[in-house]
């Protein structure tokens, strides 16, 4: 049996981690759904504009949820930390791994991870700051608005490139 390298270890600790900060922000989302932000977060993050961003404030203050936005935005800048250095740790294991193909797909979950943190940075914390100090405000609307599907699909590939990187690399293992 093999042993565990402590690059091993990170992947499954931050990883598996993320995993389950982002599973608390999908259950946090269930209270911010209201008539005006029926998805949500995702609503706050496509807004694009300082009437849409004022509109969402405007519902949750009234349904007494901005606190919890504001917390939850929070929680993200937590989650995106611990996902990414997962991801790319999980993308460094692979790289390193004697297989051509699954040592590429290491280098692209390694790059997209990076990726996905400063985009996904990029947007929460222009949400952060129009939730918490300055209101909505245009430039910072259209960030979050312009970075939510450049984070979006870097997500996508860390999080299924992890999957097949790991699918592959068991088969692998037990091949002759």
């Amino acid at each position: 049996m093999r042993k565990e390298t402590a690059l091993e270890r990170r992947f499954w600790t931050f990883w598996l981690s993320g995993i389950l900060l982002l599973a608390a922000l999908v259950v946090m989302n269930v209270w911010l759904v209201t008539d005006v932000a029926p998805l949500g977060i995702s609503d706050h993050q496509a807004a694009g504009n300082v009437s849409r961003v004022d509109n969402i404030h405007a519902d949750w203050a009234a349904s007494g949820v901005m606190d919890l936005a504001i917390y939850s935005m929070e929680l993200d800048l937590i989650f995106i930390a611990v996902y990414a250095w997962g991801a790319f740790a999980g993308g460094r294991m692979f790289a390193a791994l004697p297989h051509p193909m699954v040592a590429r797909l290491g280098k692209v979950i390694m790059v997209a991870a990076v990726g996905f943190a400063i985009a996904d940075y990029a947007e929460t914390i222009s949400q952060l700051i129009q939730a918490a100090f300055t209101g909505g405000h245009d430039m910072l609307a259209s960030v979050a608005a312009a970075a939510r599907p450049i984070k979006t699909i870097l997500f996508l590939v860390t999080f299924f490139g992890v999957l097949v990187g790991l699918a592959i690399r068991s088969w692998k293992s037990r091949a002759p």
